[in-house]
């Protein structure tokens, strides 16, 4: 499993598996702030539950979210 994390607080997220890291790779490669950061907005998740991404990967990044307009995520690569 992927660990997930805030960027600005670095706070554990919680967990992806492999696939749904890969869905947010391919799909967020315009977002990227780096390697292993994303810049993460209503719209983008949106878009990533268009795209095929699961309900579970979609109620963590909204969860994550909560009421803020966008935030950074980062995930563990270890």
């Amino acid at each position: 499993m992927i660990r997930l994390f805030d960027n600005e607080t670095d706070n554990e997220l919680g967990a992806i598996s492999e696939a749904q890291l890969d869905l947010l790779v391919d799909e967020l490669a315009d977002e990227s702030l780096d390697e292993y950061t994303y810049n993460i907005d209503s719209r983008t998740i949106s878009h990533l539950e268009g795209s095929g991404a699961d309900a579970e990967l979609i109620a963590l990044l909204r969860r994550a979210l909560g009421s803020r307009t966008s935030m950074e995520l980062r995930y563990d690569p270890d």
